[in-house]
């Protein structure tokens, strides 16, 4: 917010204020949001199939679901046609994710977690991984195919349809943060607690969207800090979790 007063305005914005190396911001996002996610997604599965309960499950679907649209969105904003097709894919996977984290936190929060029977575990796992693989998956193609009304349009900036889906995404991450924080203010988990921040610092960071003036702006690297650093504590969550199973503590 302090630096979207003090940039000049983005006709006046200068090239020396923009530092957009190309594959850099591909290369940050496969390492620390790609990679974690995919770390929490595995752990949840594994974690599901052990103990059945649906929370894991909805945990897992939004890691992979936000692990791979920023996996493929962040490469395909080098795409030749522009940038609309990446900043589609992952603003779109956001929401997904940011959907499944607050439908999870929810369930959390009530005094009774669903548990499925061992039987309907893994086809209930393979149902919603392949589900979110075969939805994202669908989302590339139509984003590639021009099928998707347009998120960015360059010389002009974000449409409408972004910034509701951006914004819907802000939101539910910001309120899964909030039940999550909930949750470990009751029980000091420290899953729960690197969880929340991890949810928090995603929520801001794609919130510094709205501010940018253009990629790779003081602003957008504000932005895309706070989403990396939010993948560290992902990775700290799940790091948390692997060492109190093995060691017998409680999470």
């Amino acid at each position: 917010m302090v630096l979207n007063f003090v940039l000049p305005s983005p006709a006046q914005l200068g090239a020396w204020l923009r530092f957009e190396p190309p594959f850099l911001n591909a290369i940050l996002y496969t390492v620390f949001i790609s990679f974690t996610s995919f770390l929490v997604a595995y752990i949840s599965l594994k974690s599901y199939l052990q103990n059945g309960l649906a929370i894991l499950l909805l945990l897992g679907s939004a890691a992979l679901a936000w692990g791979f649209t920023a996996l493929v969105g962040s490469w395909l904003t080098n795409y030749t046609s522009g940038p609309n097709v990446g900043v589609t894919i992952v603003n779109t996977g956001a929401l997904f994710a940011a959907t499944f984290h607050v439908a999870s936190g929810t369930l959390t929060s009530t005094s009774a977690s669903p548990q499925n029977g061992r039987g309907l575990r893994r086809s209930l796992s393979l149902f919603a991984y392949g589900g979110v693989l075969f939805s994202t998956a669908l989302l590339t193609i139509l984003s590639l195919e021009g099928l998707v009304p347009p998120f960015f349009v360059p010389g002009v900036g974000q449409t409408p349809l972004r910034m509701a889906v951006l914004g819907s995404a802000v939101a539910l991450f910001a309120v899964s943060s909030f039940l999550f924080a909930r949750l470990y203010f009751s029980s000091k988990s420290g899953t729960l607690y690197w969880y929340f921040l991890a949810l928090g610092l995603t929520s801001v960071g794609l919130a510094a969207v709205f501010f940018g003036r253009a990629p790779g702006d003081p602003i957008a690297w504000t932005g895309r800090s706070a989403m990396f650093l939010g993948g560290a504590y992902f990775l700290k969550a799940v790091l948390t979790t692997f060492r109190g199973v093995h060691s017998g503590g409680a999470q």
